[in-house]
């Protein structure tokens, strides 16, 4: 399968979290009230600024709390996706329960918008070696294309292995895509170009250094971001060092990086930019 290049415009996505989902052991006490819409609505300002559509992997359990947030952004042009129902690790799951959350959340998600989800993304980018069998279940509930492999190796994702060209898996249920999170070779070691944590704790240069490497060597970059990254003033709880830096570290930096990446780069969905790579 060969891909032809028809301009290079970077994929947007969201993956649709309150700030506390990426929390290990939270619980349901006053300091893990909801606040969504706080990063959601500078995000949305945005990306209108720039007219930037993006694809936004909604959480299925956020469904029911915020249906009218869903609705507006997918009557704004934005593509939806899936991210799941609850925010677990998909390599802690068994195949049954996985089966069954992500059925549910399809169903809550297009219930609401009025058609059929066709992408979706794993929380923690965890599809893995120990969870590749989640591809074939995505292809049998009818996915068409998946987003959750980040091909580097790190302490809670990865799979170093798997090429950084979006491609086609065949599964016993059918064909999938699966675009894989950019990375680039970078002194002999790949690294993430760009989204979430990265986009924080990186200097806006070197992002901009990557993505522009990355678009010269293998085209269109995958860009992802959370809504709770622009809301600065977020509660803070405490938990692992490791996990709390990736959390909250330079999180006053996300807007004004944001504004200047929506700059110097043309973004739109993912379902575009498969669309702008026609096989051959």
């Amino acid at each position: 399968m060969v891909f032809l290049m028809s301009g290079v415009r970077h994929a947007f996505t969201v993956d649709v979290e309150d700030w506390y989902h990426g929390i290990p052991g939270r619980g349901e006490s006053d300091v893990y009230l909801p606040r969504l819409e706080r990063g959601l609505e500078v995000l949305l300002q945005l990306l209108d600024r720039r007219s930037v559509k993006a694809t936004f992997f909604w959480l299925g359990e956020l469904v029911a709390r915020h249906p009218d947030w869903l609705l507006r952004i997918a009557s704004s042009g934005h593509e939806i996706g899936c991210h799941g129902w609850s925010h677990e690790f998909i390599y802690k799951m068994s195949p049954q329960r996985f089966r069954e959350e992500t059925l549910r959340a399809r169903d809550a998600i297009g219930n609401v918008i009025g058609r059929a989800v066709e992408g979706y993304r794993a929380p923690y980018f965890s599809i893995t070696k120990n969870s590749w069998w989640a591809l074939e279940i995505l292809s049998e509930l009818g996915f068409t294309y998946d987003s959750s492999i980040m091909p580097i190796r790190n302490w809670r994702y990865g799979l170093p292995a798997f090429g950084q060209h979006p491609q086609a898996v065949e599964t016993k249920s059918g064909r999938l895509w699966e675009i894989p999170i950019s990375v680039r070779r970078c002194l002999g070691f790949k690294v993430p170009v760009s989204g979430g944590a990265y986009f924080r704790l990186y200097p806006y240069a070197f992002t901009r250094a990557n993505i522009r490497a990355h678009e010269g060597v293998l085209g269109p970059a995958v860009f992802y971001l959370h809504p709770w990254e622009l809301d600065p003033e977020q509660p803070r709880v405490g938990f692992s060092w490791k996990e709390w830096c990736t959390h909250y570290v330079n999180l006053s930096s996300t807007q004004p990086k944001l504004e200047r990446l929506l700059g110097d780069f043309a973004f739109g969905t993912l379902r575009e930019m498969i669309a702008s790579r026609t096989a051959v």
